[in-house]
């Protein structure tokens, strides 16, 4: 091979790739079949980095690539907004806030997920974090209020050198606008720090964001364009001890009868048995119900009245919080770990 005639064993490739066919319509695109762009056209049309992309995100490494015009220039316009949101992400001048440690612990797990797809030549999923996943997590970190200058100019700093294998000439471009004085590819590859990985941070966001939607939904149902108020309610304290155990005994067994005599072990889960019983039932029946973890009433009214802010703001209403046992509304009863009960008036 004419890597070991040139280059010393170290620098030997590890291991070829090899990728499949790029097809048009089910077929080959080839010059003898038709249907093969003309490079430089293609690259005044669409973009290097576009076509890059395309060929990375559109399909797995040993599938065949379906040549689709409309889906490249999504593509494109996919990197246009990326470039847009860096304009807007550096121009952010404030300090720390809560939404912080969300995102830092968002950015850290996506570093594990790419760092692990690049191992094993994953480029479909390496591009859905890249482009993606991390764009939609500076988007909602925008919509929270997120101001924090440096933590910023780190984000964006680590973007740019993930953005690097596959689009190359925007993470350059990326580069430039935020006045970095080295190329980018240079720069040393990021890995995930665990220590900044913070799954409470991450539940809580997630709890403001699934109370988000449900606002907008009860809007609906109740057919008014603008809710003078919203009550939100937290669920009741014992209810997350109740979720716990099930979300540990499912993991053993799905059978009902089972898991509810483990849970009626529990001398506090005797007195209600009669919920007890309805909860089980429809948490086996459904088990998206619960949340991925299971903090606790603290912890949620906390998330909550930290949000309450944004809350006001995103739906010009008032916002009041409430603790499921000092209300007897029936929306408190409807509040549960991960969700809460939602009253708008």
């Amino acid at each position: 091979m004419n890597h070991v005639a040139i280059l010393s064993e170290e620098k030997w490739p590890r291991g070829i790739f090899v990728n499949w066919w790029v097809t048009g319509e089910g077929n080959k695109i080839s010059k003898s079949k038709g249907g093969a762009v003309p490079i430089p056209n293609a690259i005044e049309k669409y973009g290097v980095d576009a076509m890059r992309l395309y060929y990375a995100h559109i399909g797995s490494p040993h599938v065949d690539v379906v040549w689709t015009e409309d889906v490249v220039v999504n593509y494109k316009n996919a990197l246009e907004r990326v470039y847009s949101l860096v304009e807007q992400l550096s121009k952010l001048s404030g300090g720390k806030k809560t939404v912080d440690d969300w995102l830092e612990s968002r950015l850290n797990k996506n570093l594990q997920t790419i760092n692990e797809s690049m191992k094993e030549y994953q480029l479909r999923e390496l591009a859905s974090v890249v482009y993606f996943n991390i764009y939609d997590d500076l988007k909602w970190y925008l919509r929270r209020g997120g101001e924090n200058k440096k933590l910023m100019e780190e984000v964006i700093n680590i973007w740019c050198i993930l953005m690097n294998p596959i689009t190359p000439h925007l993470s350059e471009e990326i580069n430039e606008l935020i006045k970095s004085k080295s190329l980018v590819s240079v720069g040393e590859w990021p890995k995930a720090n665990p220590e900044k990985i913070n799954f409470k941070s991450e539940a809580g966001e997630e709890l403001v964001k699934n109370t988000v939607d449900g606002m907008r939904h009860v809007l609906k149902l109740a057919k008014v364009e603008k809710a003078r108020k919203y009550t939100l309610f937290i669920a009741e304290s014992w209810l997350y001890e109740l979720f716990n155990l099930i979300s540990k005994e499912i993991q053993v067994t799905r059978n009902i009868g089972e898991i509810m005599r483990r849970v009626l072990e529990v001398e506090s889960m005797k007195m209600k048995g009669t919920e007890v019983s309805k909860i089980v039932a429809s948490l086996l029946k459904d088990v998206s119900k619960i949340p991925t973890l299971v903090t606790s009433q603290e912890e949620e009214l906390k998330a909550m009245q930290e949000a309450k802010e944004y809350l006001e703001k995103e739906f010009d209403s008032k916002i009041e919080i409430v603790v499921g046992e000092e209300s007897s509304n029936p929306k408190a009863k409807s509040a549960m770990p991960g969700k809460v009960g939602i009253l708008v008036e």
